[in-house]
């Protein structure tokens, strides 16, 4: 009875997310200027408009550079202080892992007037690298919670086995624990990759003349609406969910592995 009643309360949860994609899809397929449900003719003309519209094409490329410099800002930080937070006992240990997770916790919009004041004080706003501090703090806390899952996983005797042949404490760590860490670095730099490519409200705060993908489809919200902004979002859903299911099964898959045979692997 409790499977039955888990599976159909997925199913019903699932269907919920889902719903939003099941219109979007056929508005984002309709010929028409405008949005119709259900479409009168099929067509892809609002995907052919966004790669040849150049306002849009010049936001995905601004998303994608800040994504993909926040997405290795936040891998190289949240890895070391995943690793400080593991294998280190410190008095103030419990405070820094609540820092280091309060991202997720805090009002967007409480951060990003921090951020905004903090910035145009230095003179760091409508400045991409400052953009792409700011995406790496909110993508942080990912990186943060799936490394050190992974590192409480691992098997410590692996390392201390390489420390003891010889090998120093960043070439066995190189060597031993960061195979193991791979699908999991995978996984969060997709989720870390996807937060700062979807944010939205600090973006809005600190861009000021930038403009990111999210930042386009709100002023297209504002000025006007067409199917292009339902194809964006379509795209985007399709992107993120095949990013997130890759990561997934690669980092089962590396569990899986060490889990049966973890000395054949060091």
């Amino acid at each position: 009875m409790t499977r039955i009643v888990l599976l159909v309360y997925f199913v019903l949860v699932t269907g919920f997310l889902l719903l939003p994609l099941i219109f979007l899809l056929p508005i984002s397929l309709t010929n028409s200027q405008f949005l119709e449900f259900p479409p009168k003719s099929l067509s892809l003309r609002w995907y052919r408009e966004f790669f040849i519209d150049q306002s849009w094409v010049d936001a995905t490329l601004v998303s994608l550079k800040i994504g993909f410099g926040a997405t290795a800002i936040s891998l190289l930080l949240g890895t070391l202080a995943s690793v400080a937070l593991v294998r280190s006992n410190f008095r103030l240990k419990g405070i820094l892992t609540a820092i280091f997770i309060a991202p997720l916790i805090i009002p967007s919009v409480v951060i990003a007037l921090a951020l905004y004041i903090v910035f145009l004080r230095w003179r760091l706003v409508n400045n991409i690298y400052a953009l792409t501090i700011a995406h790496a703090m909110i993508a942080m806390p990912y990186v943060v919670m799936i490394i050190t899952g992974s590192l409480r996983r691992f098997d410590m005797t692996i390392e201390r086995a390489a420390r003891i042949l010889g090998a120093t404490p960043v070439r066995a760590f190189i060597h031993t624990t960061l195979p193991f860490l791979t699908p999991a670095l995978f996984a969060s730099g997709i989720l870390a990759f996807f937060a700062s490519f979807d944010e939205l409200i600090i973006t809005l705060f600190i861009s000021g003349g930038l403009q990111t993908l999210p930042v386009r489809i709100w002023n297209d919200l504002s000025l006007k609406l067409d199917p292009t902004v339902p194809a964006v979002a379509v795209m985007l859903t399709l992107v993120s969910i095949l990013g997130m299911t890759v990561g997934e099964i690669a980092r089962r898959r590396n569990e899986r592995r060490y889990q049966s045979n973890p000395i054949s692997e060091a």
